[in-house]
């Protein structure tokens, strides 16, 4: 029955793709390394749960009421934000979101002092120390973002917002990190006092609410003893929406692997209230970033069923989708054939938990097809990493997957004709 189900799929994705026939043909005309016949979501597992799920966010678009909450995590790909971006906004106009998707969980990457999306600004009246999780010898402790930022400055400010089309607006917010020594707290600063102030020691935040939408989150260090040395360690910023129809959360270090990720001591606690309904897992270029041959889809594996447990602890009927590695070169000397391992340990995994996978790998060409996307400015020269127009077609291009699975699985309601 399984098979069946599948070969029927695989049929309609089939249909579906040639409905989108002069955009493909377009496409590949333009860049014709791309392998776009392979440009579909792969369900090797159970059907009838990804068929409710996508009917549920077509559902979403036709209904006022509900919402979906989507968490891409991965590296780089992320933390640069072009990638996550477009996901959002293809997201957004799939649930009939007009303000482009609200932002849920992200880390304010200004204050460790590291590259940032466009939209995430932060500022503060001294510097602050960024740490990384894949750093060893970097002070802890992490959260769900495997990044922090530390200050011992007593009454330091900082100002944040989230600038897209236009500043994202929030009544809620959960500050996640922690006082050291337990002298330092966080205040509220702006023209508008929070509503209600509630501390959760365990999960390790501040959440603060308000009557009325607000635009700009801005506090201050504050001691309980002012003569005490403390310090601030601050792992991530959830804002809250409770009228939004998707809530994005951007889940990206520089570096991050599933050891790195595992390492976060605050993971599974910030999983509590970061609790997404579709987990977008980009986690695995770094893992294979080793010598072809020595990587070990076994412990790949295990890394991913640790935390996918975690995910499913907190939210048990969360779903994933794997994205393969894209194609890199190791060392910029030779294509990385360890993206071909990593894609069938995906495969085995995707069985294991009943996801989805997009096979990114084979989209985008194959084995040395990077190459291909940095003639055609695509790619960076390091061949590893896309310039701002390879991760929008990146994106794109997933999500052309997505919404073609999405029709197959369940189809738009036909209009009656007069």
């Amino acid at each position: 029955m399984k098979t069946m189900t599948l070969l029927i799929l695989t049929f309609w994705c089939q249909v579906i793709l040639g409905q989108h026939q002069f955009d493909q043909d377009s496409l590949g005309a333009v860049h014709p390394f791309l392998h776009l016949e392979s440009n579909t979501l792969i369900l090797p597992g159970d059907t009838a749960g990804w068929t409710s799920f996508f009917c549920r966010i077509r559902q979403l678009a036709r209904d006022s009421a509900g919402r979906l909450e989507v968490m891409h995590l991965g590296g780089s790909h992320v933390q640069g934000g072009s990638m996550s971006r477009q996901i959002r906004y293809r997201f957004a106009a799939l649930v009939g979101d007009s303000t482009g998707g609200s932002p849920g969980f992200f880390f304010p990457y200004p204050l460790a002092g590291t590259n940032s999306p466009r939209e995430i600004r932060a500022s503060s009246t001294t510097p602050w120390q960024g740490s990384r999780s894949v750093k060893r010898d970097q002070p802890s402790p992490f959260g769900l973002s495997g990044v922090s930022a530390r200050t011992d400055r007593a009454y330091d400010m900082v100002d944040l917002h989230y600038m897209d089309a236009d500043t994202a607006t929030f009544t809620g917010v959960r500050i996640f990190g922690r006082s050291l020594q337990a002298n330092y707290t966080l205040a509220p600063l702006g023209w508008s006092c929070p509503d209600t102030i509630v501390s959760d020691s365990m999960a390790g935040f501040q959440q603060w609410t308000w009557s009325e939408p607000q635009r700009l989150l801005s506090f201050q260090i504050l001691p309980a003893t002012p003569t005490m040395q403390d310090t601030f360690v601050l792992q991530g910023i959830q804002y809250l929406h409770p009228g939004s129809r998707l809530i994005f959360d951007q889940v990206g270090a520089n570096g991050a692997s599933l050891a790195s990720t595992l390492r976060c001591e605050g993971l599974a606690a910030q999983l509590q209230f970061v609790t997404p309904d579709l987990v977008i897992l980009g986690i695995g270029v770094n893992d294979a970033n080793v010598p072809n041959g020595e990587f070990r889809a076994d412990r790949f594996q295990a890394g991913y069923d640790s935390l996918l447990t975690l995910f499913r602890t907190a939210r048990p009927d969360v779903r994933f989708i794997f994205l393969t590695n894209n194609d890199t070169y190791y060392k910029r000397r030779q294509p990385n054939r360890n993206a071909l391992a990593v894609r069938e340990a995906m495969k085995e995994l995707a069985i294991r938990w009943n996801a989805c996978i997009w096979d990114q790998f084979e989209v985008m060409g194959g084995l040395g097809s990077i190459h291909a996307w940095h003639k055609a400015g695509l790619a960076k020269r390091d061949r590893l990493h896309f310039t701002p127009a390879g991760y929008t077609l990146i994106a794109n291009l997933f999500m052309d997957a997505v919404e073609h699975t999405m029709a197959s699985c369940c189809p738009p309601p036909t209009t009656a004709q007069p």
